[in-house]
């Protein structure tokens, strides 16, 4: 599954396996399923569907139950069918905590017998994106449209039919769906019959029969039923010598098919590229990816059928943004990793997600790459993946990789930056220290041996240990085992000008955003690679160490000339950050991030972080004013309770840097020109302006008054987000009403790309005007006509990020998310991440411990009777780390306040 990078902006923050399971909340073994055999039929007009499934199973004790996953179905018929023996379920009972439905049988079931389980069920087409769920859209003439469409993962083939819901489980599935006959259904293998069908109420009906599947876990079964078009193309991987030729298909609802051309070509070329990279054939005769209006996270690996939220694969190529295509190349390329590492080879159990999700997020990467090499797409890697592990990791509240998983209800807590950008960093470090070609020899090892089986981080470990010849299990399991990160620190330089060598004294501690480190949480030893590069690299080539103590030495080639510098962890391979002396980092000013950080956790000065952005000020290079940008928009938001001089004085630091760079750069966005130069000047506009440039702000407007008098090429869509937001936040009573309507009008129209309205949502809270915030929050956002639940914390973003009011926009909507919680917890209790998700949105920008101290106390229930109290609790189980995360973010960030406010106030009275 891919998380969705453009909702999480807000966001600034083997052995050890099988010992986790004692513990878990698992189905007993008393039988092991082989084979599904399932019949659907949806229902379009009442949103329900009637099903049959008969699971073949060994039977390994002797039992008088059958104890399956169940969620939400209703049981008509079970029964178990064994030699010549046919037995109907004495009694149904259900355990909604477990979700589990237990048939209980009057003879017992002998161990050693194969069986066959059989049950007839009904379900419902819920709109919360999990099970077999209804989605709806509007076609060109203007009617509400539906179709259905399943996400199982993590654990919600249960709400589909009644079955053995863990990944381990492995069998082979036989699908049949009973459609309209104008309906196209598609599931993970291809059809192979449709015949006319009447169904029990006598209308027409298709019934479509799929082949068989291979062995895969049942969270990759899928399902879609819907009025679809589709192009197609075929893949023709070089490698294996058995690969063959693969059908590659793009479904979208009516309408839309034009936009899937560029994402059916990187489906192409990532599926040949995966092929030759794993030395490992595509085991499917087919790749379908679907769009799908209603998708809570970013798409989902289904084999052979993926299934992706429109942003994230539909486009206009030649007019959509820099940033889109790469979101797109990269959500396709990390999916169809899955459909190997993940896929053909599985976790055991959810505490091994990072072995899906890290890998995935790490070759998608290199998938990029290697399509879009002039993307220098690693350093985008470093400035998105890299600092978001950085970020989360740094906290108390984070957890390790490998992290015990006891229950379904646990499981999506952990699909976070710490199993993807944190476990993919920990992979790219790997490689980095191996070289490519020997990890790249132990992954197609460890996927030959493994191939439809389950496996442990161990497993992979013990292949890597085989191609690179060192103990990888030993050198990584802090990496997995242990939570947070290293600070690798500067102790003491030495120069032998003789040996023309420097010699560096460096130690070892983790690394808090909170600061305040105590002995108890600086027990972990981690293995640290590290690489040197220096004024002499280029004539020598970095240098390689290792930090594996506290404290250790290192030696390397310097000359100290005129234009001498030194720097660890070249093009951060290393997850870790480093504190140098003040003097170090001003000289060479590249360490942005790891100097707000240090400042962050009070290790570091302010006036150090600021120095290097004023040392910065003439810099040309995309990715150093990105983490500059990034800087400022931090330390803006982290000032909105400042005096307004203070929050000014921030503002002509972004000025200084930024806005003679609008001037070089201009509004118009050349046809074929420099991807850096295009995303440098969008860049550029967007912070001059969130800078108070007034010339900017005016061309915006004026720019934006002739995009809505019909002029659509005033603003090119790489703008376009910066233009919407600038004349909503800029907005006068006088004329606040007028721009919010024409917005929501560009927003709300059919014709308006996916992409684009991602980016109106986002900057509509930006409005100034206190009384359409009300709006936003009462009504706006709850009208599923206008926001679909998928988007729901979009609008939050801009009222808690964008908005020119924020000393009341963030309390107001911290107090609406603990006031509409009894209508906000029963809309997404199944939606994959969404009550995590506006929970943080809600209240990660806001400071002050009175705020942090009342969250708390709403989430245990204090003020309410004891009944009411427990169920706060149980509904808040869910995203518990999440809320500790927030409140430890909400901490930080005031203590960060409080000890820097006068360094602040120095600095920007003094520049």
């Amino acid at each position: 599954m891919c998380r969705l990078h453009r909702s999480t902006e807000t966001a600034t923050v083997g052995a050890a396996s099988a010992n986790a399971s004692a513990a878990r909340d698992i189905l007993p073994g008393w039988m092991v399923p082989s084979n599904y055999k399932i019949w659907l039929e949806p229902n379009f007009e009442t949103f329900t569907f009637i099903g049959t499934v008969s699971i073949a199973v060994d039977v390994k004790e002797a039992t008088d139950k059958v104890v399956l996953n169940s969620k939400n179905l209703t049981i008509h018929v079970a029964r178990i069918t064994y030699g010549d023996k046919s037995l109907d379920a004495i009694a149904t009972t259900f355990n909604t905590e477990k979700e589990t439905v237990e048939f209980q049988f009057a003879e017992v079931i002998p161990a050693g017998v194969a069986a066959s389980i059989y049950s007839e069920f009904t379900g419902i087409h819920n709109d919360q994106m999990a099970g077999f769920y209804k989605s709806t859209y509007t076609d060109d003439d203007g009617n509400k449209r539906y179709l259905v469409c399943t996400q199982f993962e993590a654990t919600d083939c249960r709400q589909c039919i009644p079955s053995f819901d863990e990944p381990a489980l492995k069998c082979t599935f036989d699908a049949t769906l009973v459609v309209d006959p104008e309906l196209t259904a598609l599931s993970n293998m291809p059809e192979i019959s449709s015949v006319a069908y009447l169904n029990s109420e006598g209308k027409k009906k298709k019934e479509v029969k799929f082949a068989t599947t291979p062995l895969m876990s049942t969270y990759l079964l899928a399902f879609v039923v819907g009025e679809f078009e589709f192009i197609e193309t075929t893949a023709i991987p070089k490698l294996p010598a058995d690969a063959q030729p693969i059908q590659v298909r793009l479904f979208t609802v009516k309408g839309l098919i034009n936009q899937g051309t560029f994402a059916l070509e990187v489906a192409a070329r990532t599926l040949e590229y995966f092929s030759e990279y794993f030395d490992n054939a595509y085991p499917l005769p087919k790749s379908d990816l679907v769009a799908i209006p209603d998708f809570g996270a970013g798409a989902m690996e289904n084999w052979g059928l993926v299934t992706y939220r429109n942003v994230c694969l539909l486009c206009v190529e030649n007019d959509s943004t820099a940033s889109a295509k790469k979101e797109i190349a990269y959500t396709v390329a990390h999916e169809l990793a899955h459909q190997w590492f993940g896929n053909l080879v599985t976790m055991q159990w959810w505490n091994d997600l990072w072995l899906n999700e890290g890998f995935a997020t790490f070759v998608g990467w290199l998938a990029v790459d290697h399509l879009f090499p002039e993307w220098d797409i690693w350093t985008n890697f470093i400035v998105s993946e890299f600092l978001d592990a950085l970020n989360l990791d740094a906290m108390r509240s984070s957890h390790p990789i490998d992290v015990d998983v006891k229950s379904a209800a646990e499981v999506g807590e952990i699909f976070d930056s710490i199993s993807y950008a944190k476990g993919a960093s920990v992979i790219r470090m790997l490689n980095d220290f191996l070289g490519g070609q020997v990890f790249m020899d132990g992954v197609r090892t460890y996927l030959q041996e493994f191939k439809y089986k389950n496996t442990v981080t161990a497993d992979l470990w013990k292949h890597l240990s085989v191609s690179s010849g060192k103990d990888i299990a030993t050198l990584m399991h802090a990496w997995t085992r242990e939570m947070g990160y290293p600070l690798v620190s500067v102790i003491s330089e030495v120069y032998d000008d003789a040996a023309k060598t420097i010699t560096v004294t460096l130690s070892q501690s983790r690394f808090l955003s909170g600061g305040e480190l105590k002995p108890e949480e600086d027990t972990v030893n981690w293995w640290v690679p590290l690489t040197v590069v220096s004024h002499l690299t280029a004539k020598t080539g970095a240098t390689r160490h290792v930090l594996a103590e506290k404290e250790g030495v290192i030696t390397f080639p310097y000359d100290a000339s005129e234009n001498a510098f030194w720097k660890l962890n070249d093009k951060a391979s290393g997850l870790y950050r480093v504190k140098y002396s003040d003097a170090h980092v001003v000289s060479i000013g590249h360490f942005l991030s790891d100097s707000f950080a240090l400042t962050t956790a009070g290790l570091g000065s302010l006036t150090t972080a600021l120095n290097t952005i004023l040392s910065l000020e003439n810099e040309t290079n995309y990715n150093v004013l990105l983490q500059i940008a990034t800087s400022l928009s931090n330390l803006r938001s982290n000032a909105y309770l400042e005096p307004v001089a203070v929050q000014e004085g921030i503002k002509a630091l972004g000025r200084r840097v930024f806005s003679h760079q609008v001037e070089a750069l201009g509004y118009e966005f050349p046809t074929g020109e420099d991807y850096f130069t295009c995303l440098k000047r969008a860049l550029a506009i967007d912070v001059a302006e969130r800078s108070g440039d007034e010339s900017v702000k005016n061309e915006l407007r004026s720019r934006f008054d002739r995009f809505v008098a019909g002029e659509t090429s005033a603003i090119n869509n790489e703008i376009l987000p910066t233009a919407f937001r600038s004349v909503l936040s800029n907005a006068t009573p006088e004329n606040a009403e007028a721009t919010f309507a024409a917005v929501l009008a560009i927003y709300m129209d059919p014709a308006t790309q996916a992409e684009t309205k991602s980016d109106v949502l986002r900057v509509l809270g930006a409005i100034n005007s206190t009384e359409i915030a009300d709006r936003i929050l009462n009504e706006i956002i709850w009208d599923t006509n206008i926001v679909r639940s998928q988007d729901f914390h979009a609008p939050l973003i801009g009222l808690v990020r964008s908005n020119p009011n924020l000393a009341v926009l963030r309390p107001l909507v911290s107090e609406w998310f603990k006031n509409s919680w009894d209508k906000i917890y029963p809309r997404f209790e199944s939606g994959f991440g969404m009550l995590g998700n506006v929970a943080f949105v809600a209240f990660y920008t806001v400071l002050g411990e009175d705020i942090a101290t009342d969250l708390q106390a709403w989430a245990r229930g204090d003020g309410l009777d004891a009944e009411a109290a427990a169920l706060r609790v149980k509904q808040t189980d869910g995203i518990k780390r999440k809320l500790e995360q927030v409140v430890e973010g909400i901490l930080t960030r005031t203590k960060l306040m409080e000890r820097e406010r006068d360094a602040l106030a120095g600095f920007v009275f003094s520049h």
